[in-house]
């Protein structure tokens, strides 16, 4: 594995590192290395998929563990998806995801509609999400143009018990084959806006900046191709690894760790 050279920032995925699952409970070390790395003065910020919680109570959830972590330190694909949706003024949505996040949805002015036509599909993690709902997107998509607005491509997941479940990559894949005539577009990772935008809020060169994560194929292959530092941590969806096989070797991370409390900030930066 190469080792990175100098690291100025870093952009930190949610589970898997900091926490191990959607029990939210830390990964060993997880708190006190990034207490360490906001008392060195480093900028950094979380690049999430998570479409389960409302931003503010992911990072109220976060910071209650000890976390030092604000609103401003959230890069997610949450809100990602709700700025592509207004700046193209659509605004009446068939909603994919958790139901649990119905109510935000309508809060912050969009109108989720059971059936009929709709100004875009959107799509989000749902463990319980039925046939039925995507028999109801076949119209729209197929003989409307409707676009399908994916807030990320994740495989899987762990839910709260630490057990897989689908994530909305499966079915973007499966709604994306209609061939429907409207967009298939992806706001979270691996697409690289996301990681565009971390970049911003940290305020470096792709060159300068580490990518942590616990999924090479989702969330490194992309950091990488953009030019930015990765560290694969064995301490959420992948136990080895074993997963780096099913990649080309151009893209296996810099560098392969137990956790995160296993890079060293000093070094990360000296080196």
């Amino acid at each position: 594995m190469k080792r990175p050279g100098k690291v100025k920032a870093y952009l930190i995925d949610i589970e898997g590192v900091l926490v191990r699952d959607k029990r939210y409970q830390p990964v060993n070390g997880s708190v006190d290395w990034m207490n360490r790395l906001a008392a060195s003065g480093r900028p950094y910020c979380l690049v999430s998929n998570n479409t389960t919680h409302r931003p503010a109570d992911l990072i109220a959830d976060l910071a209650g563990l000890g976390f030092p972590v604000t609103e401003g330190h959230l890069v997610g694909a949450l809100s990602l998806g709700m700025r592509w949706l207004r700046e193209r003024n659509r605004q009446n949505i068939r909603w994919l995801g958790t139901p649990a996040l119905a109510d935000f949805w309508r809060e912050e002015g969009f109108g989720l509609v059971r059936e009929g036509a709709c100004d875009a599909v959107v799509l989000g993690a749902n463990p319980e999400l039925d046939i039925a709902a995507l028999d109801g997107v076949l119209d729209p998509m197929l003989e409307e143009g409707t676009d399908l607005l994916c807030l990320h491509r994740n495989l899987f997941y762990l839910d709260g018990s630490g057990r897989r479940r689908l994530g909305p990559g499966v079915w973007a894949a499966a709604l994306e084959a209609l061939q429907g005539t409207g967009q298939v577009v992806t706001v979270g990772k691996p697409a690289e806006g996301i990681y565009q935008e971390g970049l911003k809020r940290v305020g470096v060169a792709p060159a300068e900046a580490l990518f942590i994560s616990d999924d090479p194929i989702s969330d490194l292959v992309t950091a990488g191709r953009l030019g930015m530092h990765t560290a694969f941590v064995l301490s959420g969806k992948f136990p080895d690894h074993g997963v780096l096989a099913r990649m080309a070797e151009a893209d296996w991370p810099d560098i392969i760790c137990s956790s995160m409390s296993d890079l060293d900030i000093q070094e990360e930066e000296t080196a």
